[in-house]
């Protein structure tokens, strides 16, 4: 995304802003980056440049073998497509997914489904366009010829429109306003071998992401995806930072201690949600003041605040310019 921006003139030091991450850790590939820190990023992009289809496309061209990993490397000397697939889906919490893919099956076709509902409104299409742009840069970067069905997205026709003059898309057939996002291949693309087969070498990969991906869950993400689970399934008032230590059997510093450990906090964690929370809610019959009392503000001036700095605009403004549910 950095890259992304640089290209368009913006500095890494704009790009970055507020997103808790510095110049050097950005260049560490040992660097954790959470998905939180990836929204910030992401807002600080289309803030200069507007939410314009093709900047998700443009990010995911930055993607390189290196950038993805020994889940790439694995990938290259994989047996089969199918195999990549498995990997790819197996270890995306290494790869950096926000917006995580699931696949399906039927007698003749196989879906790749980008599943955008936990990604905030604001940045969900840049994200899924940056997803699936991911996807079709494997052509390049795994030296495969894509059997692209279809492309469907959940994207209002006018922006996908756009989107299909523009690299990769063009390449392909898409339709919009649909009910899921998803890339749809011929299901024997599954078993097509790939050219740098080697089975040792792949399986001594697959470890390497196995015990990677058990230190990242070691890190403690597990934590933070607890909690973030926690504060959005919450039909209720929003649950304060004592009562989501007690329900998880541990001290208000413990899990202060943890979730530091990770690289967030619960502050960041807790704006998140009510950034999504909020959007919903005011999609529906629910008041300004009923939405600011649900997110845990006393005051519906410190949510009216909040909100504006999150989208830009009021919460009436916002109402009178998103579909009602």
């Amino acid at each position: 995304m950095v890259n992304a921006g640089q290209a368009h003139g913006l500095t890494e030091t704009l790009m970055l802003d507020g997103a808790g991450i510095t110049s050097d850790e950005l260049a560490d590939e040992n660097t954790l980056i959470w998905p939180y820190q990836e929204f910030t990023v992401a807002r600080n992009l289309l803030s200069q440049l507007g939410d314009r289809p093709g900047l998700g496309a443009q990010t995911s061209a930055q993607a390189t073998i290196g950038k993805g990993g020994v889940v790439i490397l694995a990938g290259l000397v994989s047996q089969t497509v199918g195999d990549i697939l498995v990997l790819a889906t197996r270890y995306q919490e290494l790869l950096s997914v926000v917006a995580p893919y699931t696949w399906e099956e039927n007698d003749d076709e196989f879906m790749m489904v980008v599943h955008g509902e936990g990604v905030p409104e604001d940045v969900r299409s840049y994200f899924v366009e940056r997803e699936i742009g991911s996807v079709l840069g494997a052509r390049e970067m795994l030296n495969l010829d894509l059997p692209v069905v279809g492309i469907e997205m959940q994207i209002p026709a006018d922006r996908g429109e756009q989107l299909a003059r523009i690299p990769p898309y063009d390449r392909y057939r898409l339709a919009f306003e649909r009910p899921r996002n998803m890339l749809i291949f011929p299901r024997s693309f599954l078993k097509q071998p790939m050219p740098h087969a080697d089975a040792g070498t792949a399986a001594a990969l697959e470890r390497q992401c196995q015990e990677a991906l058990r230190q990242l869950r070691e890190t403690g993400r597990t934590l933070t995806t607890t909690v973030r689970e926690r504060l959005l399934n919450d039909r209720g008032q929003m649950p304060t930072m004592t009562q989501v230590a007690a329900e998880l059997h541990m001290t208000v510093r413990t899990l202060r201690r943890r979730l530091t450990a990770e690289g967030t906090n619960f502050r960041s964690l807790l704006n998140n949600v009510r950034e999504i929370k909020a959007a919903e809610l005011l999609r529906t019959t629910a008041t300004v003041e009923d939405v600011a009392r649900r997110l845990g503000y006393a005051e519906t001036a410190n949510f009216t605040h909040a909100f504006t700095r999150w989208r830009g605009m009021s919460p009436r403004a916002y109402r009178q310019s998103a579909p009602r549910k």
